[in-house]
């Protein structure tokens, strides 16, 4: 066996145990900040990316159904749900949401741009599993309080900072017969401008 050995003259320099240690701390705790910057960070990007990714598959005035599948599907949704999304702009009018699903778990979620959720609500909250709901401006908001009109007295009222949403649908459906079935609700769910539960000389927010 070969053994091998330091040049003439040349030793091994000797660290103090007090450098050794201060040095094992420093990449303790420079690893751990490189960490913790990582989880905190990780909401923000998922927020982004998920509103970046419902973005596509959102219908304009309606629900589109939104795929799960591995291949262009959207991350984070459940493949025992039939998902729909739509996009709403309150610029002109307030949105109305109607879904009528009161044989299975659904549940309705308004996001933001900045991937939070405003509000959600499922059919344990809503009146015998059917949803009315409208979507508000602050300022269409307040124009509803001083002038209320018929349409809007058993409706839900959801004010919204952002003009810009969007709505995700998501119906409870793990078999191929309960698939089905929520695709029929979703395309009968509603999600359109509705000008009409505004006071007639009001025109938007």
């Amino acid at each position: 066996m070969i053994g091998l050995s330091l040049p003439r003259g040349w030793s091994v320099p000797r660290l103090p145990l007090g450098a050794i240690g201060a040095f094992a701390a420093g990449v303790l705790m420079a690893a751990g900040a490189i960490h913790i910057g990582a989880i905190l960070l990780v909401p923000v990007y998922a927020r982004e990316d998920g509103w970046s990714r419902l973005v596509p598959h959102a219908g304009e005035d309606r629900f589109t159904e939104v795929p799960v599948s591995a291949e262009g599907g959207v991350a984070g949704l459940d493949p025992l749900f039939v998902n729909a999304a739509c996009r709403l702009n309150l610029g002109e009018a307030p949105a109305g949401i109607t879904v009528d699903a009161r044989d299975r778990f659904w549940s309705v979620a308004l996001y933001d741009p900045n991937g939070a959720i405003l509000f959600s609500l499922n059919d344990r909250t809503a009146i015998e599993g059917r949803l009315d709901m409208i979507v508000v401006s602050p300022a269409q908001n307040a124009e509803l309080k001083r002038s209320p009109t018929p349409e809007i007295e058993l409706t839900i009222v959801i004010e919204s900072p952002s003009d810009d949403l969007i709505a995700l649908l998501r119906l409870f459906a793990p078999t191929k017969t309960a698939q089905q079935d929520a695709r029929r609700i979703m395309a009968r769910a509603e999600c359109l401008p509705a000008p009409s539960v505004m006071p007639a000389q009001v025109s938007g927010g």
